[in-house]
């Protein structure tokens, strides 16, 4: 089974940062959600997805990391983009 994995995007730095999340019907709903409504969800593993996170830079500083959606990932977190 595929996974999802939601993309943060760092405001200070500029990185890209993969959170492992759940599979792809529920990675659907849970951004559905977060779109309309605006909080954050819970991914039934444990984990919640939110519209911001902090992101910890190389250097040593934190910056604001935005939602961006999520890619789809083969199993064992291979990944499918080229």
């Amino acid at each position: 089974m595929d996974e999802a994995q939601f993309e943060y995007k760092c405001r200070r730095c500029g990185e890209v940062a993969h959170n492992p999340c759940c599979d792809v019907d529920l990675a659907h709903e849970i951004l559905h959600e977060i779109i309309m409504r605006g909080v954050g969800h819970d991914t039934r593993h444990g984990g919640r997805v939110y519209l911001h996170e902090p992101h910890y830079c190389a250097g040593g500083g934190i910056g604001l990391a935005d939602l961006q959606g999520y890619r789809v990932v083969g199993e064992k977190g291979a990944d499918n983009e080229s």
